[in-house]
C-alpha cells in the first residue's frame, strides 16, 4: 500500500499526455529526505553531463554550454534528441544493477521501493501495474533515471567524440556530422537494451547554413528532421537569430494575453491579481531572460502592458516613470515586485552565465567530475551579493531622484515590516485578505498618492488628509489601534510564557527614589506582562506606542530618531520604576503607522520568534515571517479604519419600550390629524 500511487494524466500540449503518480504522502517524505541525505552522492554519480540529478541551474548550464559549443568553428550542427516513453520505458532491472553499482548509498532504498511492481489506481476504480520506469512524480524518479542512463553515457563518449549534455531523457550531441552521425548511430544500437528508445521521427539536427546539403545526404537514411533556422531546446532556443525572435515573439505575445486578462481580473480582485503576478505569472519569463542573449527588445511589449494596463489595473494609480522604475523594485526595498521585463533581460542573462560557468566549463571539456561545492558556494555568494548591491544602490538612486514627499514614503516603505503585507498569499483562512478599496488605499497610503473620496473637511474641524487620519483622536481609532496590537503581542507572548496578563498595575512607590520624568502615579499602568521572556522565571513588561512618522512634529526626523525619541520617553517614563520596584525588565515596543518598528521591538519579536520556534517545532525564519505578518496586518487594518472609518457622532438609541406616548405627544403639543 505504502508503493501505491494514484495516477494523474497532465496534457503536455500537441495532444501529448504526461502520467503523474501521486504516491502516500508518507512515501513522498522518506523519498525527500533520502534526496536530502544522498544528493552530494547522486551528484557525483551522475556527474556534470547528466544536470538533471541536483545541479543548480543544471538546465540553465545546459542551454549555455550547448550555445557555446554550437557557436564555435568546429562544430558543424547539433542533434536534439526525444525519446519515446522515456520514463516510463526504462529498463528497471538495468537500472537497479547500474545504480547499486554507481551509487550503493541510494541503491537499498531504490530496490525497496522498485524491485516489486507498483499498483497504480486510476479515475474509475481501474488499477494498472508499473513494472518498467521510474514512477513520474515520485521524489527520487529525475536521480534514479539520472544514474541509470550513466553506462550509456559513457559508451557514447567511447564510441565518438562529439560532445553532448543530458536533462532526464532530453540529450543533445554536437561537433562535426561525422561525429554526430556516429554518436546517433551508438545511441540508436545501446539505447534500447537500458529502455532508451530515441523517435528519430521527432529528434531534430540543427546545423549551419553551409552545411546543410551535407547534413541531408549523412543523415539521409534516418527520419531525423533537419534545419538551419533552429528549435526548442529546453524551453530555450538553439540557433539562428531569427528563430530565437520568432520563438521569443510568440511567447511574449501569449504573456501579453495572460497580463490582459489578470488586468481585467484586477478591477474587482486587485489583492489576488496582485499576488497572482508577483508569485505565478512574473516567474513565466524569469526562465527566457536567464537562458535567451539580446532579447531586452523583444520584451518590450510585455513591459508596455504592465505598466500601461495592469499596474493602474491593481493599484488605481497611472505611474510615472520614477514611479514605475520603483515599482519594479522588490518589497522589501520600497517596491511592489513588478519587476520590468525589459530592463531585467541583460541582467538575468549576465547572472545566469556567471552562476553556471563552473557546470558550463565542465560540460564544454566533457568532464564527468562535477564542479567543486566549494567553489560553487563561493560563487553562488558572491553572484548574490553583487546583485543585491546593485539592487541596494538602484533603490538608492531611485530614491533621491523622487520629490522629497515621495522620497519619504520610499524610506518609510523599506522599514523592517513596512511591506510583509504584500508578501503574503491572501488566505482568508489566516485572515490576510483585503477588500479592493482597502487594497488600493493601503498601496496608496504606502506611497503617499492622493487618495480619492476622502471628506474635506474631518469632523473636528481640521482639514481632512491622510495623515490627519492618523493622529486625529475622533471617533477612538487612535485607541483601538493601541489596543489591537497591544492584544496581538500578548496573544502570542501567551503561546510561550506563563502569566502574560494585559494591563497589569505596577506596585506603589514607597521610599524608592525615581529619576525626574519617571511616572510616579500610585495606578500607573503597562500594556503587558509575562514570565519567562528574556530569561526563566523572570519577570518582562512590555508597553506598546504607534507613532504617524509623517506628523508635522516629525517631518525634520529620520525613522530612526522618531524610534528612539518615542523609545527613550517610554524608558523615562517606566524602565527605573520597573527595574526598581518590579524587579523586573521593560522593553518598549515602537511602531510606526506605516509598518515599521523600533530596535527594541525587532529584538523582541526575535526572541519572541525564537521561542515559538522552538516550542512549535518550526523554523525561526518561517515564525519570523508569520509574526511580521500578523502585525503588519494588524497595523494595516488600523491604519485603514483611521483613513475610512467614520467619526460623526454616534446617535442616541431610540427607547421605545420604556416611552409613554401619551405623555411625550402632551409634552410637545404635538398634533393628531
Amino acid at each position: 500500500a505504502l508503493l501505491a500511487n494514484r495516477l494523474i494524466p497532465l496534457d503536455k500540449g500537441e495532444g501529448a499526455v504526461r502520467p503523474i503518480g501521486v504516491g502516500e504522502v508518507l512515501r513522498r517524505i522518506i523519498g525527500k529526505c533520502v534526496m536530502r541525505v544522498t544528493k552530494s552522492d547522486v551528484i557525483g554519480a551522475s556527474g556534470s553531463l547528466q544536470v538533471c540529478a541536483g545541479h543548480k541551474s543544471g538546465s540553465e548550464a545546459a542551454v549555455h554550454a550547448m550555445r557555446t559549443i554550437f557557436d564555435a568553428d568546429e562544430t558543424d550542427a547539433v542533434l536534439l534528441i526525444d525519446a519515446s516513453n522515456a520514463f516510463n520505458a526504462l529498463n528497471r532491472a538495468a537500472a537497479l544493477h547500474n545504480i547499486r553499482v554507481l551509487c550503493p548509498s541510494i541503491s537499498t532504498y531504490a530496490i525497496n521501493t522498485y524491485r516489486h511492481p507498483a499498483r497504480l489506481f486510476i479515475i474509475g476504480g481501474k488499477e494498472l501495474s508499473s513494472e518498467e520506469g521510474t514512477t513520474q512524480g515520485d521524489p527520487l524518479a529525475m536521480s534514479l533515471y539520472a544514474i541509470s542512463l550513466q553506462p550509456l553515457i559513457t559508451r557514447l563518449q567511447l564510441a565518438s567524440v562529439a560532445k553532448q549534455c543530458w536533462f532526464a531523457d532530453d540529450a543533445t550531441g554536437s561537433g562535426s556530422l561525422q561525429d554526430v552521425k556516429q554518436w546517433w548511430d551508438e545511441l540508436s544500437t545501446s539505447g534500447p537494451a537500458l529502455g532508451y528508445f530515441p523517435n528519430a521521427k521527432k529528434c531534430w539536427l540543427i546545423t549551419k547554413p553551409d552545411k546543410e546539403n551535407a547534413a541531408k545526404e549523412i543523415f539521409k537514411d534516418t527520419a531525423i528532421n533537419i534545419t538551419t533556422e533552429g528549435q526548442k531546446h529546453l524551453g530555450a532556443a538553439l540557433g539562428s537569430r531569427s528563430y530565437l525572435e520568432q520563438y521569443v515573439g510568440e511567447k511574449v505575445e501569449d504573456w501579453v494575453s495572460q497580463v490582459t486578462r489578470l488586468a481585467e481580473f484586477a478591477t474587482s480582485q486587485p489583492q489576488a491579481s496582485y499576488a497572482a503576478f508577483v508569485f505565478g505569472l512574473r516567474h513565466s519569463w524569469t526562465y527566457f531572460l536567464r537562458t535567451l542573449p539580446d532579447i531586452h527588445d523583444q520584451m518590450k511589449p510585455l513591459e508596455r502592458v504592465i505598466s500601461d494596463l495592469l499596474i493602474p489595473s491593481i493599484t488605481g494609480h497611472n505611474c510615472s516613470e520614477n514611479e514605475r522604475d520603483l515599482l519594479a523594485l522588490p518589497a522589501r526595498l520600497g517596491g511592489l515586485g513588478f519587476t520590468n521585463p525589459s530592463d531585467q533581460a541583460e541582467s538575468e542573462y549576465t547572472v545566469s552565465v556567471k552562476m553556471t560557468a563552473p557546470l558550463v566549463r565542465k560540460i564544454v571539456s566533457q568532464a564527468h567530475e562535477p564542479p567543486d561545492d566549494n567553489e560553487l558556494r563561493t560563487l553562488h555568494q558572491s553572484v548574490h551579493k553583487e546583485k543585491n548591491g546593485a539592487l541596494l544602490k538602484r533603490s538608492e538612486n531611485l530614491r533621491n531622484s523622487l520629490s522629497s514627499k515621495s522620497r519619504r514614503a520610499a524610506e518609510l516603505a523599506i522599514e523592517k515590516g513596512a511591506s510583509s503585507w504584500l508578501t503574503v498569499i491572501p488566505l482568508k483562512d489566516m485572515d490576510y485578505t483585503l477588500t479592493k478599496r482597502e487594497f488600493r488605499d493601503a498601496v496608496h497610503l504606502r506611497y503617499d498618492w492622493q487618495i480619492n473620496n476622502l471628506p474635506s473637511v474631518c469632523v473636528c474641524g481640521d482639514i481632512f488628509s491622510a495623515d490627519h487620519a492618523m493622529i486625529c483622536r475622533r471617533g477612538g481609532f487612535i485607541i483601538q489601534r493601541h489596543n489591537e496590537l497591544r492584544d496581538l503581542e500578548a496573544e502570542m507572548l501567551n503561546v510561550v510564557c506563563h502569566d502574560v496578563e494585559v494591563e497589569p498595575v505596577l506596585q506603589e512607590i514607597t521610599g524608592e527614589v525615581l529619576p525626574r520624568g519617571s511616572n510616579k502615579a500610585p495606578d500607573a499602568r503597562l500594556d503587558i506582562h509575562a514570565r519567562g521572556f528574556w530569561e526563566k522565571q523572570g519577570s518582562a513588561f512590555f508597553d506598546v506606542r504607534v507613532c504617524h512618522p509623517n506628523a508635522e512634529s516629525y517631518k525634520d526626523l529620520t525613522p530612526q530618531q522618531i524610534y528612539r525619541q518615542h523609545e527613550n520617553e517610554k524608558k523615562r517614563q517606566y524602565s527605573t520604576r520597573v527595574l526598581e520596584v518590579e524587579q523586573a525588565s521593560f522593553t518598549p515596543l515602537v511602531f510606526t503607522t506605516t509598518g515599521g518598528m523600533a530596535e527594541e521591538c525587532k529584538r523582541f519579536h526575535s526572541r519572541l520568534a525564537e521561542l515559538i520556534a522552538i516550542k512549535k517545532g518550526e523554523q525561526y525564519s518561517t515564525t519570523l515571517s508569520w509574526i511580521r505578518s500578523k502585525v503588519s496586518f494588524a497595523i494595516l487594518r488600523s491604519a485603514l479604519l483611521c483613513l475610512r472609518g467614520s467619526r460623526s457622532r454616534r446617535r442616541e438609541p431610540l427607547n421605545i419600550r420604556d416611552t409613554d406616548f401619551e405623555v411625550d405627544l402632551a409634552r410637545n403639543r404635538f398634533v393628531i390629524n
